[in-house]
């Protein structure tokens, strides 16, 4: 375990090859005095409620990707393992870097190093890989985590217009990548709130071969508009991260910098899933609403909401 663990806050994670691994681990600790608890995915280990938790679990380095997001929300989050945002983004870090070889295994001094950029390039490129499989295979996507976000991404490359996009909220930078390899032609950039995630959008294009520009902006701010006129503007699985008080300044900004079409895509959940960080929840009626805001703000424009793993909105001027 010391050599293959990763700790993060009150978390460490384990890797193992198979489930035969993980009952041994999990017998060992259990006469040790830890209470076990099994999900689909992970198996928790705890002494006492609060304190230290041990994660086992068999992901590997080719089968890591965002389809771990919400398995970690929602198996652990269930168990009431993780209770906050912070919580839930440290567990997710430990579990991706337990899988990553870069950060295991230093080749100068053979211990383990926790390399971010590594981890999350590593988690990202994997998760590039099965949106372009989702991509390019007809029919349904499916409804795993990765096919919902793939079928959003294949609807917005349906309805792109014009030769310049800008994605709003841009995280780990999946959608502005896959949007530059489809449609080479189109001049593509990002932008994000955080410095992190900037950091994260400009490696990941960087290790794609992506030539995409990624800017630190907040959609809240109001210099956002500096940031430029785009043909089509993106908000995926934004606007549920903001409080409702904060809805009206945000489109207002992303109306500002469309030339064109506004696309917007939410989830739509009852009650909002705080533990990612989600404000507030969407319906179809909600969305359908904010549509016609966004219309008689333009003065004139037109808007239609569509069901693609959620809300998707789109408003034209």
């Amino acid at each position: 375990m010391r050599e293959t663990a990763v700790r993060i806050g009150r978390f460490v994670a384990v890797p193992h090859a198979d489930g035969d691994g993980v009952r041994g681990t999990a017998g060992r600790l259990s006469a040790r005095g830890f209470h076990v608890q099994a999900t689909p995915h992970f198996v928790h280990c705890q002494r006492r409620p609060g304190g230290q938790a041990i994660l086992l679990h068999t992901f590997s380095e080719s089968t890591i990707d965002e389809d771990v997001s919400p398995m970690v929300g929602e198996e652990l989050g269930g168990l009431g393992a993780i209770a906050s945002p912070r919580e839930y983004g440290e567990l997710l870090f430990a579990i991706v870097a337990s899988t990553c070889p870069v950060s295991l295994d230093c080749p100068d001094c053979g211990r383990l190093h926790l390399d971010q950029a590594a981890v999350w390039r590593h988690f990202g490129l994997n998760t590039l890989a099965r949106l372009r499989r989702r991509l390019a295979a007809p029919g349904p996507a499916g409804d795993s985590h990765t096919a919902v976000f793939a079928a959003i991404y294949k609807r917005i490359l349906e309805c792109r217009v014009g030769d310049r996009l800008l994605d709003v909220g841009s995280n780990l930078g999946h959608l502005p990548v896959l949007l530059s390899e489809v449609a080479p032609e189109m001049t593509v950039a990002g932008c994000d709130n955080r410095p992190e995630s900037v950091a994260c959008c400009e490696d990941l294009a960087a290790a794609a071969g992506a030539c995409i520009t990624f800017r630190l902006a907040d959609v809240l701010a109001q210099d956002f508009v500096q940031i430029g006129r785009f043909d089509t503007v993106t908000a995926v699985h934004v606007l549920e991260h903001l409080a409702e008080d904060e809805l009206p300044p945000a489109l207002a900004n992303l109306l500002a910098v469309t030339g064109r079409r506004l696309i917007v895509a939410v989830p739509y959940e009852e009650p909002p899933r705080r533990l990612y960080g989600h404000r507030q929840a969407f319906t179809p009626e909600k969305l359908g609403a904010w549509g016609e805001w966004c219309a008689v703000t333009l003065g004139g424009g037109r808007w239609v909401c569509e069901d693609v793993g959620g809300g998707f909105l789109v408003v034209d001027r």
